[in-house]
């Protein structure tokens, strides 16, 4: 499994951030955040903030900044570490 860090971290390029819309956001202990929408990059490839869609039926968004995130495709979900 892959972590995609932030630029101060210096790891991994996202060459295809829109893989993820629909994913599952979570965070650090496995709680539920919302539906990614998007990810967005900085001229590196790194993400810098995920665009989630979160309420009963997913009409309000909010772009959260990244400092890691955790991909697990198996499960389709990303988790904020």
């Amino acid at each position: 499994m892959e972590n995609l860090k932030s630029p101060q971290e210096n790891t991994e390029r996202v060459d295809t951030p829109e893989r993820y819309a629909g994913y599952t956001l979570r965070d650090p202990l496995g709680q539920k955040l919302g539906t990614v929408e998007s990810v967005f990059v900085n001229r590196d490839g790194l993400p810098e903030y995920v665009r989630v869609k979160f309420g009963v039926f997913g009409l309000r968004s909010v772009l959260i900044p990244v400092l890691s995130l955790k991909p697990d495709q198996a499960q389709r979900t990303l988790t904020l570490e």
